[in-house]
This record gives structure tokens, C-alpha cells and sequence, in this order.
């Protein structure tokens, strides 16, 4: 992208709208096959995100590495507010490699982006334990993602910058002995205990992992970012998981770690919020979700939800877990989208439809009063609001051209933006399949 001395760059940002899971990889891949972006940010979370990229016969799952990494035009970056599995992301290199695509000349980490020891997993472990004793599991994905967030603002945790520092050893020591303290108190309270071979193995990936990240561009990412910011360069933030997990207004506990909101791209990346142009939001043609806490929108009929975890190959790209379908809720979108200030949508899986009919979320119930705010827990809902609309069944697969679309879709998409339109909610593309081909562009 040529120099503009006289026009500044912005930061536009995609953000999932529902439990995550919605394919923002193909989306953020999307935009930057437009060419109006010269690199691609991480500003939260950390390897519990698995975003999957398809081009032509290659497939991708990141954790860590931007979803810009089979763009080899585009810069990558790992902004301050992520926490970082070195041993992940090393892995996730390496494979990158051996597809053809060598990110490490792009790929830019942030020295104040936080970093995952090797027993941050094990102390996850731990408390999913005890969560399970005393309560419910949330449902992590142990990568050691929720301790790594605690360590940090408890200001005891390391940062990627301290692996190039002389005292680094102690810092690491000294958090070590400090992690092990908790893993003995786990032991000896709650009979939870991990083999010492184990720690000894994750140990030892762990302290080769960090040799590698020496070798790659440790840098003030904001002081860069800025910069190309200067140059006239824009830059495409990434978000992870969704708004519905946000640790402040998500369905807490059963949240991610992290501040999923479009407003903590500047904390996490560090620019100002005056930077911020537009916010696209994504959303499956129905919701899916993963973990612990109550699912209003949940298929009832057990056969029907099979049909479309199957349909959708809805199992976690991180995990392996299946997800939980159900219905498009509404409801849980239009609370997002306040949130988040989106006003530009993708509509993603809208090839997968299993009934003849399907039903919309369009209100929650707290026994037989209709809830007008969005609860501080969602077990508080005891009913849903649905609206029946005629289903469409999967003739939409691959379909490219809008004229081609059953009408049955086309009065769905119009149903949805119908919904949203005291929110002047813009629909940009429409997936009907997980190849970045399979899409058609809308309004």
C-alpha cells in the first residue's frame, strides 16, 4: 500500500455477536482480500480462540497467529492485550511453514503482551476442579488463558518483553514457585494433583518454545502500529470468542477472560479511539455455543439440534468439543450490537438449514414477565419468545450469486434485517459454505 503524507490510517474491527464460533476467520480473510489493509491485530484472548481459514484445498486453525497469515501481503500482530502460549504459537509457525507460508518476517509480538507459563494450564485444571466441587464448571478450555489474566492484574505475571531481559530466570523462578504453592494447596485440599513427569514435559516444550520466540520480532507494538497509522496504513483489528463472553457483559461466570468489546482495541493494542472506523460484526444463521452457563435459544428436540451439529460440523476447533445449537436469537444480537456499536453484519453457515421449519429468538421471559433488559444471569430466563418462519434446506450451498438464492433464504435475510432495522443494521455478505469463495455480497 503506497505512503498517503496527507490522510491518516484507521482501524476497522470484526467482532463475533453471539457465544463465538460464528467464522470471523473467512470474514477478516474476506476484508483483507480487499487490499485496503496492510496488516492484521490480535487484541485479546489467547490460544482458546481457533479461528479456521480455508484457501482453495489449504486449511488453517489459529490460535494465536492473526487470520491474516495465508494473506503474504499482510503484516501480522499480537497486541498487548493478549495473553501468549509461546508453545502454540510456535506450533502454529511451524505449521504456516510447511503450508507455504513463512510469517515470521511479518509477524510482530508485543513486548507488554502477557505470557502463558507452563503451569497457567495446569492451575486452569485446578480450578475447573474445584468449580466442579463446589458449583459448575464455566467450561474453559484449560490452555491456561483465565490464571495468565489473574497473574496480570494481580501485577505478578510476565510479560514477552521479560523473555530478553538478564533477570528473567528469577521472574520465571520466582512465578513458578508461586504457581506450584496453589497446584500443592489443589493437592492437599482437594485431591487434585498432576504427575510431576507432566510438569516436567510441559516444562521442557515450554522452555524450547521461548528459545524460538527470541528469534521473532519482539517489539513496542504500539509504538509500530502508530507509526504505520502515520504512513496512511490501515489496519484490521481481530477480535476473539464474541461479545456474549465479554468478562463484564457476558453471562458471567461463564464468560472468557478477557474484554471482547470493540472499545478494548485501544487498550489492547494501544492507539487512541480516534484511530476506530468501522465495526463489523458476525453472526451464524443460527447460535451455537460452547461451555458451561444456560443457552435460552437451545434447540429443544434433541434429533434437531444432531441435525445441525452435524450439518455445521459444530465441534471446537480448539477443543474438539460439540457445541450446543440453537435457534438465531435476537434477542442476545440486538444487546450485542448495543455493545459493540456494529452496524455492518456477515451472516455466516446460511447453507446449513435441517427443518422445514425454524424458529426465531425475538424475546426472554423471566417466569411470565417479558424482559425488557438483558438479565445479569441467564438462568434467570425461564422462556423465550419465538417467531416460525418456513426453512430453506441446504440447496444454498456454495451459491455465489444472490440471484441463485432459494426464497426461502432471501425471506430470512429480509426477516433478520427487518428485525434490525431501528439499528440500521447493514448485511454485507451472506457464507454458504466454509471455502473464502462461498459467500454472496447483499445489500
Amino acid at each position: 500500500m503506497k505512503k498517503n503524507k496527507n490522510k491518516k490510517g484507521f482501524v476497522d474491527v470484526v467482532v463475533g455477536l453471539q457465544w463465538g464460533d460464528e467464522g470471523k476467520g473467512k470474514n477478516i480473510d474476506e476484508l483483507l482480500s480487499s487490499g485496503i489493509y496492510s496488516g492484521v491485530a490480535r487484541f485479546q484472548g489467547g490460544a482458546n480462540a481457533g479461528h479456521t481459514i480455508q484457501k482453495g484445498n489449504l486449511t488453517f486453525i489459529g490460535h494465536i497467529v492473526p487470520s491474516g497469515c495465508l494473506q503474504k501481503n499482510v503484516e501480522l500482530y499480537i497486541g498487548n492485550g493478549v495473553v501468549v502460549d509461546v508453545v502454540s504459537l510456535i506450533k502454529e509457525i511451524n505449521e504456516l511453514k510447511k503450508l507455504g507460508f513463512n510469517v515470521i518476517p511479518r509477524l510482530y509480538i508485543s513486548n507488554r503482551a502477557k505470557l502463558v507459563s507452563y503451569l497457567h494450564p495446569f492451575l486452569d485444571k485446578a480450578e475447573e476442579f474445584y468449580r466442579n466441587r463446589v458449583s459448575t464448571k464455566v467450561g474453559t478450555t484449560s490452555r491456561g488463558i483465565g490464571p495468565a489474566y489473574s497473574d496480570a492484574k494481580a501485577r505478578r505475571g510476565l510479560q514477552i518483553g521479560d523473555v530478553l531481559l538478564s533477570d528473567f530466570k528469577e521472574k520465571e523462578s520466582n512465578l513458578s514457585k508461586f504457581h506450584m504453592n496453589f497446584l500443592n494447596m489443589y493437592k492437599e485440599k482437594y485431591g487434585f494433583e498432576i504427575p510431576e513427569k507432566e510438569i516436567k514435559e510441559a516444562r521442557s516444550k515450554w522452555i524450547n518454545a521461548i528459545k524460538q520466540l527470541k528469534k521473532l520480532q519482539i517489539c513496542d507494538l504500539s509504538f509500530l502500529v502508530q507509526k504505520r497509522l502515520a504512513e496512511g496504513k490501515n489496519i484490521l483489528a481481530e477480535g476473539a470468542q464474541a461479545i456474549m463472553l465479554d468478562i463484564d457483559f457476558g453471562d458471567y461466570p461463564n464468560v472468557t477472560s478477557s474484554n471482547t468489546l470493540p472499545a478494548n482495541v485501544c487498550l489492547g493494542l494501544g492507539v487512541p479511539h480516534t484511530t476506530i472506523r468501522n465495526t463489523y460484526g458476525v453472526i451464524k444463521a443460527y447460535t451455537t455455543k460452547v461451555g458451561g452457563g444456560n443457552f435460552p435459544a437451545r434447540i429443544a428436540d434433541k434429533n434437531i439440534e444432531k441435525l445441525f451439529q452435524d450439518a455445521g460440523h459444530e465441534f471446537g476447533a480448539t477443543t474438539g468439543r460439540p457445541r450446543m445449537c440453537g435457534w438465531l436469537d435476537l434477542f442476545a444480537i440486538r444487546y450485542a450490537i448495543g455493545l459493540s456499536g456494529v452496524n455492518k453484519i456477515f451472516i455466516n453457515k446460511a447453507d446449513i438449514c435441517s427443518t422445514d421449519k425454524i424458529k426465531v429468538v425475538t424475546g426472554y421471559k423471566e417466569n411470565k414477565k417479558i424482559l425488557k433488559e438483558f438479565p445479569l444471569y441467564l438462568n434467570q430466563v425461564t422462556n423465550v419468545i419465538t417467531e416460525e418462519i418456513p426453512g430453506w434446506g441446504n440447496a444454498n450451498y456454495g451459491v455465489k450469486d444472490k440471484k441463485k438464492v432459494s426464497p426461502e433464504l432471501v425471506s430470512y435475510l429480509k426477516y433478520i434485517k427487518n428485525k434490525l432495522s431501528d439499528l440500521n443494521i447493514e448485511i454485507l455478505s451472506v457464507g454458504t459454505g466454509p471455502d473464502r469463495k462461498h459467500f454472496f455480497n447483499w445489500d
